[in-house]
């Protein structure tokens, strides 16, 4: 079978499918192609949270994408969860040591706009009742919104097919088809799609997908940084905002893919044991609108979908010499919430988050190679940029102004001969 389109885009992720219907509703012809469902990696399994953003060139990405959300809510038969107002975010100094990185992610939130309130002990307690005694304080921030991150996601996909996108699931492309230095099509599980241009919105296989063009497609530097989230049943009112441990909101250092060789596996081996390996941890409590709450969260370098030679119960304890992620996540959780320590487990799972060397998203044209677009990189702020970033991306494809400046986000910035870095 052999079909054609004006442009084929790779992956039904949140970028993915908010790509397809920006361009759809520009009256281009697009099929959508991803490898297993809609919102099946990271962009449906994370937080689906909404904060400002630190760095001051991705606020306009920000402020575009969370307008973007409030109109699908009108519009979407899907109950997308998305608060109207903030439900607020309470940074907890677990101790005095704490409070340097408290006051420079609150000083963060302040520079972007929002309002912030340091809290001494007494007021800490009071904003968040359900907090372990003795937290010498914190910071009441208004910012951050809820939204259910799976059915987003979904929302922008049937808002795709509404405006004439073919969607094809359970469908893997196999090789981005070349020719004279330009973009033919692809080669997919289900036949042949011909095509002028070819987005790559493939997340952290990204940088797989390219390499099956061959050798001469410079490299897309997107690598992968897991996430574990836990989730529990409801206990309604708990928690009166969400709440995170300092160091944790807007880390600095947190893992980027960089380059990983043999030598740097090697040396994690020899760590395995201290249940290090590269990884950050830290609390998250996020109580949904359901009652139920989501705790989290860790980061850690990933080279494969799921988690090295383990599944959720290696993770858990037997797989890592250690208590393991999703004991540490739980642990850390009841010493700041202790009532969460009689919840029961409803759940437990990890996404990989499609992150570039630099921290920023990757969108615009592949040098060097007629045809071929990238949409990616977002690390933890896929829901956070994906609207802003999808009609940015529809807006270089197809000609028009861009809303916001693109040259941050531009592949070229990673070029530094015949191919791009990725240290």
């Amino acid at each position: 079978m052999t079909e054609r389109a004006d442009v084929v885009v790779v992956g039904g992720g949140i970028i993915g499918c908010g790509v397809a219907a920006e361009l759809a509703s520009r009256g281009v012809s697009v099929v959508l192609v991803e490898r297993s469902q809609i919102g099946a990696g990271a962009s449906g399994r994370n937080h689906g949270l909404i904060f400002r953003p630190e760095e001051p060139e991705l606020a306009d990405l920000a402020r575009v994408s969370l307008g973007m959300y409030a109109a699908l809510v009108d519009e979407s038969s899907i109950d997308l969860s998305l608060d109207r107002t903030s439900p607020g975010l309470v940074i907890v100094a677990r101790e005095v040591a704490d409070w340097p990185a408290a006051e420079r992610e609150a000083a963060a939130e302040a520079r972007a706009g929002a309002a912030v309130h340091r809290l001494d002990e007494a007021a800490l307690r009071e904003a968040e009742p359900a907090l372990a005694p003795g937290h010498p304080g914190g910071f009441l921030i208004d910012d951050g919104f809820r939204v259910d991150p799976a059915a987003l996601t979904l929302a922008y996909a049937e808002r795709a097919r509404a405006a004439g996108v073919q969607v094809w699931t359970n469908t893997e492309v196999k090789q981005i088809l070349l020719g004279a230095g330009a973009v033919r099509g692809v080669a997919t599980d289900a036949g042949v799609l011909t095509a002028p241009t070819v987005v790559n919105a493939a997340g952290p296989w990204a940088a797989k997908l390219v390499r099956t063009a061959g050798a001469d497609c410079p490299a897309v530097p997107i690598g992968g940084v897991r996430g574990w989230l836990l989730l529990t049943e409801a206990r309604p009112g708990l928690m009166r905002h969400l709440v995170v441990s300092a160091g944790w909101h807007l880390a600095p250092g947190a893992p980027r893919p960089g380059k990983v060789s043999v030598g740097s596996l090697a040396d994690e081996a020899t760590t395995c044991a201290t249940g290090t390996r590269g990884r950050q941890l830290g609390s998250l409590v996020q109580q949904n609108r359901d009652g139920r709450i989501l705790l989290g969260g860790s980061r850690e370098h990933a080279l494969s979908e799921e988690p090295l030679g383990a599944d959720v119960g290696a993770a858990t304890g037997g797989g890592d010499g250690g208590a393991g992620v999703i004991g540490e996540i739980a642990r850390r959780a009841a010493a700041l919430v202790p009532a969460l320590g009689d919840l029961g487990v409803t759940g437990a799972w990890s996404g990989v988050r499609p992150t570039s060397p630099d921290s920023f998203p990757i969108i615009g044209w592949v040098p060097g190679v007629h045809g071929l677009f990238v949409a990616g990189g977002h690390g933890g702020a896929g829901v956070v940029l994906g609207g802003g970033s999808a009609r940015l991306a529809a807006q270089l494809l197809v000609g028009e102004t861009p809303f916001t400046d693109p040259a941050p986000f531009d592949p070229a910035r990673f070029v530094t001969g015949p191919g791009l870095s990725s240290d």
